[in-house]
């Protein structure tokens, strides 16, 4: 396993500080929502990409994936028409050209409210998300990264793909090279899914892993959320990814230190 941390934690401008820290505690890798460096990351220039790549690996820090792709498009709908959906999925193909150009093997497709199916039914949903995502999982074999669905708790106003078993189902269904699953250890938590259990049946197709907490809270060692469970299955299954923590920031300069709890803990019960 490889360890990452997403820089949702941190402003930007505690970012060097957060760089300097996580290099002296062995980090390598580092989770990216572009939407937090450029307003329309789909534009940044090669110039733009190249320099922030370079950045990181000034810190000997290489970019593993992307989040957040859709945060500053809540216009865009899954399955409210034909028209919103290819432009959300030309949005997307744009994100997946970008993470090629930057060397990040996988992007999380979480975005609840932009899959909120509200009166489509489950089965006409499967259908058209099969669809979408079969196309996009090709263009990403073509820019040799990975796109991987995450399903998303009913109290991050989900309404479709909310636990493991559903979102292993549609990955399965749509059977692409360029599509896998990423499991959250909150999301599941908040779903009630066995966490060990989702883990060691899919195996085949966990492509990516996010260690979070409610809310996105701080993570450390609380009892809403069975890490343990989720370190021993990820061993179990001989999982050699990414294991990202994903949190959000707390208060200007306070960041560098909640960012090292998190770290150490995951470190030590993950043994990354």
């Amino acid at each position: 396993m490889k360890l990452a941390i997403s820089n949702i934690a941190w402003t930007n401008e505690e970012e060097a500080d957060v760089a300097a820290k996580l290099r002296e505690l062995g980090v390598r890798y580092v989770e990216i929502a572009p939407t937090k460096r450029w307003d329309d990351p789909t534009k940044a220039t090669p110039e733009q990409i190249n320099e922030y790549v370079e950045w990181w690996r000034g810190y000997g820090i290489e970019i593993a994936a992307f989040q957040s792709m859709l945060f500053a498009r809540p216009d865009l709908k899954m399955f409210e028409s034909s028209e919103l959906r290819d432009e959300m999925r030309q949005y997307l193909a744009d994100f997946l050209r970008l993470a090629g150009d930057m060397g990040a093997g996988r992007l999380v497709f979480g975005s609840p409210k932009n899959r909120q199916r509200g009166a489509v039914s489950v089965e006409e949903a499967d259908s058209i998300a099969s669809r979408f995502f079969a196309e996009l999982g090709d263009i990403a074999k073509q820019h040799n990264t990975m796109l991987c669905i995450e399903p998303n708790a009913l109290q991050y106003n989900c309404d479709y793909v909310t636990t493991a078993d559903e979102g292993a189902r549609l990955v399965r269904t749509i059977n692409s090279e360029g599509i896998g699953l990423h499991l959250d250890t909150a999301c599941m938590a908040l779903a009630g899914d066995d966490i060990g259990e989702s883990i060691r049946n899919n195996g085949d197709i966990l492509k990516h892993f996010h260690v979070s907490a409610p809310m996105l809270d701080r993570v450390y060692d609380r009892d809403d959320v069975d890490y343990r469970a989720a370190a021993g299955a990820l061993k179990h299954i001989g999982y050699k990814g990414v294991v990202s923590i994903e949190m959000r920031p707390g208060e200007q300069g306070e960041n560098v230190k909640r960012v090292v709890d998190a770290i150490s803990f995951v470190q030590s019960v993950f043994e990354v």
